[in-house]
């Protein structure tokens, strides 16, 4: 869900987003995956976006029609450029 929410709002911001890593998951969806969304701010945008996100969700597999809670960890970090060596 975060994964597809992420990549939505790069495509529709402008952003350039760069998949290097993915890792499926055991059963379904996936288990991790690591980006590079670049562009104008994006650091700035994203930043907040630091930390662990409740996932509520219906299940479709599930004939009781409960509700699903899953967490999902985020680590968002700049790019930093190494133009500055020193001597």
């Amino acid at each position: 869900m975060l994964y597809r929410m992420y990549t939505r709002w790069a495509n529709s911001n402008g952003y350039t987003l760069k998949e290097l890593d993915y890792l499926d998951g055991e059963e379904a969806g996936l288990k991790s995956v690591t980006f590079l969304v670049s562009g104008e701010n994006a650091y700035g945008y994203l930043k907040s976006e630091n930390g662990v996100h409740r996932l509520v969700r219906i299940s479709p597999f599930d004939s009781g029609g409960r509700r699903h809670t899953s967490f999902a960890s985020v680590e968002v970090l700049p790019e930093i450029a190494d133009d500055n060596t020193r001597h």
